[in-house]
């Protein structure tokens, strides 16, 4: 496996062209990241350099270099110079003796024809071959361009994708152009700085691909050279071809390191270990978080909230009046003087939304004089709505010995501007800092929807999450033991899956559906926090709802299904993440071996909306698709359940994944049902489980409700048998049997009726 270069560059011209003296030194920068070995690492001795080179010469080299390499080989060809468009479209590069006829027409014998390099590509035995032209009318090299294909994949990790790419200056209508104050073209001097500088590693991984170094340089000369628009031109995976290494400068300073210690393999506890550690010298401090300092002032919030919450529970309160008593539960929080908010209005102008009182002992008329002379007039909407910042503040002085600060703390973008405005804030408050404005905006912005403390503590500890990334450990803990207070709220309704055969007609099975209690809606924010902070988040939600959607199940069965035929399958959402857990996996158990659900009557359906996991105990998977699949196994070894796949057609939903996990259904998710063509991904969903599994799973197509664009009966002419979702039956806390008028009203929409 070879890296084979043919660098070709042409500056002077015998006859009409103008001269090109950036050629020769695009060649040589191009030489240069080539053959160093911390970027393109192409052997000296494998780089061909061809300046000024004659026609028959600049030929040869070219059909030698292609026909010289293996399968395997990396071969690559740049050229700058002048490109040269005939009438039919056709490219051609120059060379230093071409030229036209007396009538203008162009002698083909004085140049290299694209369609020479295409035959000689075409007959190179090289798998990964990159083409790199930096003249005028380069776009025009794709015309008649093929690529063979023999089936054969053989892909080395160090070259990365099998296949062809052409990187181009211009397009096929474009001049391409030198930059004149440094004598190099634009075009290359990008190429070079992608590889030189490795910010053409787009995506991270310590390699530089074509796609990535194509998309570099665009980006670079859509700002320098606008009108200039370089093209890429990839055959199957010619764009992953990998040119080079990203070269760190600590890679060569290896005779720095000494005294290295050899570890060799260690591992850490575990959190379950650690626990039951006795000896206090085992445990270890956290390292100081910026918003430990906010704990307090979150806590007094959230009290001050829960006096006003219960007030409104016992009185009727109108919406002024709760206004003014989330602004004094501000003011009290931050010991400050005065809290509003502002809006616009109609004409653009600022107007008092809502105020709290003012603090006891504060002169009125000073407070608005402040505000209009020193406050307000240095207010800006690009200072206030500063994306990089929560909030801006302002100290104002009285005097030698006293002073105080303003906050302004954005609350809703513009035109429907609204802002926050704290004034009297101490000069020294432990409070002024971005985070404050991010709790005060969060904590209003909550309160608009719920005064419920435990809801507007979530949210504001959410927002600090998605804002700061991560939180102090308090923090963390309290939001943890939060989304278990809310769980206990949650219970499960029971959702009918529907065969729709004509000659068999009844529920198949039932899925256990999570629900608020007061609002009987999905508890959406439930979800949100467990994709948000993650796994422990996600294994509590999963088992809680496998324990209490069994519980329930059985309950349910208690009072209803009586009949053999009644006792069908009731399928569980779960994360992929939480399967593998120990933790589930014990769960699973628990409600088999104590009887709530016999493992026959239980399906355990996996979110295509989720990734499968890439870790395992701190640990990268190599094959995360593998490892799930054996973890299935055991499951199945040992409980004997079954398993589904859900929303099928959407997030990370692959062929692969729906081949690799055996299904015993799939579910097509409800947006399937909504996209124009709906019918062909159906169909497609249908023929995918037969061709890869050897007991192909029932095809489930879910979120049939009174909108869906298509009808049960053209659901059944497409081959579809199993229905759910509103149309069908609704969620009920309850199982049930289909009523005699509703089983009459689905046969007569499934025989189109």
């Amino acid at each position: 496996m070879k890296k084979l270069a043919l660098l070709i560059g042409v500056s002077d011209y015998e006859y009409e062209l103008n001269p090109l003296p950036g050629a020769l030194k695009d060649v040589d920068a191009m030489q240069r990241v080539l053959q160093h070995p911390g970027m393109g690492d192409f052997p000296v001795e494998n780089i061909k350099v061809l300046k000024n080179p004659q026609i028959p010469n600049m030929s040869m080299e070219i059909e030698k270099i292609f026909s010289n390499s293996g399968k395997d080989d990396l071969v690559l060809l740049y050229f700058s110079g002048h490109g040269i468009k005939d009438d039919n479209g056709d490219l051609y590069l120059a060379s230093s003796q071409t030229y036209k006829h007396p009538n203008g027409q162009l002698i083909t014998s004085s140049t290299v024809p694209a369609s020479f390099v295409h035959n000689v590509m075409d007959k190179s035995f090289s798998r990964r071959q990159v083409i790199i032209l930096d003249c005028c009318f380069s776009g025009a090299f794709a015309r008649g361009m093929t690529v063979k294909n023999d089936g054969h994949i053989d892909i080395k990790s160090q070259l990365g994708g099998e296949g062809r790419a052409v990187l181009t200056s211009s397009t096929s209508t474009q001049y391409s152009f030198e930059e004149q104050a440094s004598n190099h073209s634009i075009y290359t001097r990008f190429l070079v700085e992608g590889i030189e500088n490795g910010k053409a590693d787009i995506d991270g991984d310590g390699v530089i691909s074509v796609d990535e170094l194509h998309e570099y340089t665009r980006t670079r000369m859509r700002k320098t050279a606008p009108k200039t628009k370089p093209e890429i031109y990839a055959f199957e995976e010619g764009c992953k071809i990998q040119l080079s290494k990203v070269y760190t400068s600590h890679q060569t300073s290896c005779s720095l390191l000494r005294n290295q210690i050899n570890f060799g393999e260690l591992k850490l506890g575990r959190t379950q270990q650690q626990q039951n550690y006795d000896d206090c010298s085992l445990q270890f401090d956290y390292l100081p978080n910026f918003l430990e300092t906010f704990e307090s002032f979150i806590e007094i919030l959230i009290n001050q909230l829960s006096y006003f919450s219960n007030i409104q529970n016992t009185e009727n309160i109108l919406s002024e009046t709760l206004e003014f008593q989330k602004l004094e539960s501000i003011r009290e929080a931050s010991e400050a003087d005065f809290v509003f908010v502002l809006k616009n209005d109609s004409d653009d102008n600022c107007v008092v939304k809502s105020q709290s009182n003012l603090a006891d002992n504060i002169d009125h008329n000073a407070y608005i004089n402040i505000l209009n002379t020193t406050i307000f007039p240095i207010i800006s909407y690009e200072s206030v709505f500063n994306p990089s910042y929560h909030g801006t503040c302002k100290i104002n002085e009285y005097g030698n010995n006293y002073a105080n600060t303003f906050a302004i703390i954005p609350l809703k973008m513009p035109p429907e501007a609204e802002i926050m405005v704290v004034c009297g804030l101490p000069r020294d408050s432990y409070l002024l800092g971005d985070a404050y404005g991010k709790i005060l905006s969060s904590f209003y912005q909550s309160t608009q929807e719920s005064l419920e403390p435990m809801f507007v503590e979530a949210a504001i500890i959410d927002a600090l999450k998605k804002d700061f990334k991560f939180v102090s450990k308090s923090l963390y803990d309290r939001r943890f033991q939060l989304f278990c207070e809310r769980l206990q709220k949650m219970v499960v309704y029971f959702e009918p899956v529907i065969c729709i055969d004509v000659n068999e007609f009844f529920i198949s099975g039932w899925e256990a559906l999570a629900r608020d209690t007061q609002s009987l809606t999905a508890p959406v924010d439930l979800f949100q926090a467990a994709e948000l902070w993650g796994s422990q988040f996600k294994l509590e939600l999963d088992q809680y709802f496998l324990r209490v959607a069994a519980q329930s199940y059985k309950q349910a069965r208690k009072s209803k299904q009586r009949r053999l035929s009644d006792v069908v399958p009731l399928s569980v959402n779960v994360y992929p993440e939480s399967l593998i857990k120990e933790a589930y996996f014990e769960t699973v158990r628990e409600v088999i071996e104590e009887n709530i659900i016999s493992p026959r009557n239980l399906i355990l359906e996996i979110s295509e909306k989720s990734e499968l996991p890439n870790f395992n105990d701190g640990v990268r998977l190599d094959n995360p698709l593998l490892f799930f699949k054996n973890k299935l196994l055991e499951y199945v070894h040992k409980f004997n359940i079954r398993f589904a796949i859900d929303d099928f057609g959407v997030g990370h939903s692959s062929v692969s994944r729906l081949a690799g996990l055996n299904p015993c259904h799939v579910k097509i998710d409800r947006e399937i049902l909504h996209h124009q063509s709906n019918y062909l991904i159906i169909n497609f969903v249908h023929q995918i489980v037969k061709a890869n599994n050897l007991y192909p799973p029932n095809v489930i197509v879910e979120g049939v409700d009174e909108e869906t664009p298509i009808s049960l009966y053209q659901l059944k002419e497409i081959g579809v048998t199993y229905v759910q979702g509103h149309l069908i039956g609704k969620p009920e806390p309850e199982v049930y049997r289909l009523s005699q008028e509703k089983y009459i009203e689905l046969q007569r929409m499934i025989s189109g009726e």
